[in-house]
């Protein structure tokens, strides 16, 4: 059994505007431009992953990086929407 959920959003008038020719040129309704955006963005959001264990450097000089550092740089780089 397939569900539905109305819902509102509301949308800049400008965007409204903007967003009409495109609806008719594409014989699209908002209802499904609004599904299909949404699916995509599920489908594209990106998978959190972990470095292979890959140090370098003279740990013994205090001059190498470990994985654990290139791992949260790359954490930290990427913004909370990539760490899930």
């Amino acid at each position: 059994m397939l569900m539905h959920m109305r819902t509102t959003i509301d949308l800049p008038d400008d965007l409204l505007r903007r967003v009409r020719p495109f609806l008719e040129e594409r014989k699209m309704t908002l209802r499904a431009l609004v599904i299909d955006a949404l699916d995509r963005a599920i489908e594209t959001h990106p998978v959190p992953f972990t470095l292979r264990e890959a140090s370098a450097g003279d740990f013994g000089e205090g001059t190498g990086v470990s994985s654990e550092e290139i791992n949260r740089a790359i954490d930290e780089a990427m913004g909370p929407s990539f760490q899930g």
